[in-house]
């Protein structure tokens, strides 16, 4: 997998599929979220309610990605990713599992260009160099092969803090 880093707005970044952090509730409720949320309308809010409505459920479990249509965004679908438990914790394995869920929906859908924020770093605990020591085994796993991964990031700061992270992680995934 190509793994590229660019720094701006994951929603102005085109892509297949954009795998967007989501909390277990599954509510649009901040960040990258929000975002989507103020973009694109109570659509996409909509769908997501219904999904856990027709699941019987309130929440979905950690690690759980789901998808919906993606509005008038400039991707196919929207994967929310659940990288945090109800607490908002997370951890490297945890982060990873879930990119990897959402890699392989991604890849069931046809994507081959996939962009996603920093999961589990904003509301989450996980540091920017976490997440990069989260994804940077997946860059030679076989079965992601034909794909892309862009991680947007806001600033120059995190974008070289992700860069040295994954670079950092694929030595010493090598040894």
């Amino acid at each position: 997998m190509l793994i590229n880093i660019q720094v701006g707005d994951v929603l102005e970044v085109a892509a297949n599929v954009l795998i967007s952090t989501a909390n277990p509730w599954l509510n649009l409720s901040g960040g990258v979220n929000g975002a989507i949320l103020s973009a694109v309308g109570p659509t996409i809010q909509e769908e997501l309610h219904t999904y856990l409505h027709c699941q019987g459920i309130s929440a979905v479990p950690v690690g759980t990605v789901v998808q919906s249509e993606a509005g008038n965004l400039p991707f196919e679908c929207i994967l929310h990713a659940v990288a945090i438990d109800p607490f908002y914790d997370s951890s490297v394995e945890l982060v990873r599992e879930t990119i990897v869920a959402g890699l392989d929906l991604a890849i069931n859908a046809g994507a081959k260009t996939i962009s996603t924020p920093t999961l589990a770093t904003g509301y989450g605990p996980m540091s920017i160099a976490d997440f990069g020591t989260a994804v940077a085994p997946l860059a030679n796993e076989p079965k992601f092969d034909e794909i892309s991964l862009t991680i947007v990031v806001r600033s120059e700061e995190h974008r070289s803090e992700l860069f040295e992270a994954i670079s950092a992680a694929r030595v010493s995934h090598r040894r």
